[in-house]
Protein backbone atom coordinates (compact mmCIF):
# COMPACT_ATOMS: atom_id res chain seq x y z
CA UNK A 1 0.00 0.00 0.00
CA UNK A 2 0.97 3.60 -0.71
CA UNK A 3 1.11 6.18 1.90
CA UNK A 4 0.23 9.60 1.27
CA UNK A 5 2.51 12.24 3.28
CA UNK A 6 1.09 13.97 5.94
CA UNK A 7 1.34 17.17 3.87
CA UNK A 8 -0.53 16.49 0.71
CA UNK A 9 -4.66 16.35 1.24
CA UNK A 10 -7.34 15.66 -1.56
CA UNK A 11 -8.62 18.77 -2.96
CA UNK A 12 -11.77 19.29 -2.03
CA UNK A 13 -13.70 19.36 -5.09
CA UNK A 14 -11.46 17.13 -7.84
CA UNK A 15 -10.33 14.74 -4.55
CA UNK A 16 -6.73 14.51 -6.26
CA UNK A 17 -3.68 15.52 -4.10
CA UNK A 18 -2.86 19.01 -3.15
CA UNK A 19 0.05 20.10 -0.67
CA UNK A 20 -1.66 21.38 2.61
CA UNK A 21 -0.27 24.95 1.91
CA UNK A 22 -0.94 25.13 -1.29
CA UNK A 23 -3.89 28.46 -2.14
CA UNK A 24 -5.09 26.85 -5.41
CA UNK A 25 -5.11 23.14 -6.57
CA UNK A 26 -3.26 22.85 -9.80
CA UNK A 27 -5.88 20.33 -11.30
CA UNK A 28 -9.07 21.99 -11.01
CA UNK A 29 -7.90 25.62 -9.99
CA UNK A 30 -10.22 25.84 -6.71
CA UNK A 31 -9.24 28.23 -4.37
CA UNK A 32 -8.55 26.86 -0.86
CA UNK A 33 -8.50 23.46 -1.78
CA UNK A 34 -8.94 21.48 1.20
CA UNK A 35 -10.39 22.95 4.91
CA UNK A 36 -8.76 21.98 8.29
CA UNK A 37 -10.10 19.26 10.48
CA UNK A 38 -10.21 21.59 13.13
CA UNK A 39 -12.96 24.24 14.03
CA UNK A 40 -11.92 27.54 13.40
CA UNK A 41 -14.22 28.96 16.03
CA UNK A 42 -13.56 27.52 19.84
CA UNK A 43 -16.56 25.44 20.62
CA UNK A 44 -16.90 26.89 24.15
CA UNK A 45 -17.82 29.95 22.38
CA UNK A 46 -20.38 28.16 19.95
CA UNK A 47 -22.21 26.71 23.17
CA UNK A 48 -22.29 29.97 25.32
CA UNK A 49 -23.57 31.48 22.00
CA UNK A 50 -26.63 28.96 21.39
CA UNK A 51 -27.32 29.34 25.45
CA UNK A 52 -27.68 32.95 24.75
CA UNK A 53 -29.40 32.79 21.73
CA UNK A 54 -32.06 29.87 23.28
CA UNK A 55 -32.53 32.75 26.53
CA UNK A 56 -33.62 35.66 24.10
CA UNK A 57 -35.29 33.41 22.33
CA UNK A 58 -37.48 32.60 25.21
CA UNK A 59 -37.63 36.37 26.63
CA UNK A 60 -38.94 37.49 23.11
CA UNK A 61 -41.55 34.65 23.68
CA UNK A 62 -42.65 35.56 27.00
CA UNK A 63 -42.80 39.26 25.57
CA UNK A 64 -45.04 39.02 23.00
CA UNK A 65 -47.48 36.50 25.02
CA UNK A 66 -47.34 38.72 27.63
CA UNK A 67 -48.19 41.41 25.19
CA UNK A 68 -51.01 39.23 23.76
CA UNK A 69 -52.83 38.07 27.07
CA UNK A 70 -52.46 41.62 29.09
CA UNK A 71 -51.84 44.53 26.23
CA UNK A 72 -54.29 47.28 25.51
CA UNK A 73 -56.45 45.19 23.25
CA UNK A 74 -57.30 42.50 25.74
CA UNK A 75 -57.76 45.00 28.35
CA UNK A 76 -60.49 47.35 25.78
CA UNK A 77 -62.36 43.69 25.31
CA UNK A 78 -62.16 42.80 29.03
CA UNK A 79 -63.85 46.15 30.41
CA UNK A 80 -67.31 44.83 30.40
CA UNK A 81 -68.15 41.34 31.99
CA UNK A 82 -71.39 41.11 31.26
CA UNK A 83 -73.19 38.97 28.70
CA UNK A 84 -74.36 40.81 25.74
CA UNK A 85 -77.88 41.63 25.39
CA UNK A 86 -80.76 39.36 24.40
CA UNK A 87 -82.38 39.35 20.72
CA UNK A 88 -85.65 39.13 22.58
CA UNK A 89 -85.80 42.29 25.14
CA UNK A 90 -84.76 39.24 28.10
CA UNK A 91 -82.88 40.35 30.70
Amino acid sequence: MTRTAPDIVPCRLCTRPVARDATMCPSCGAKEPWIPDEPSVNPRVIRIAMWVGGIALIGLLLFVSGLMMFGPRAEREERDHRPPASRYGVR
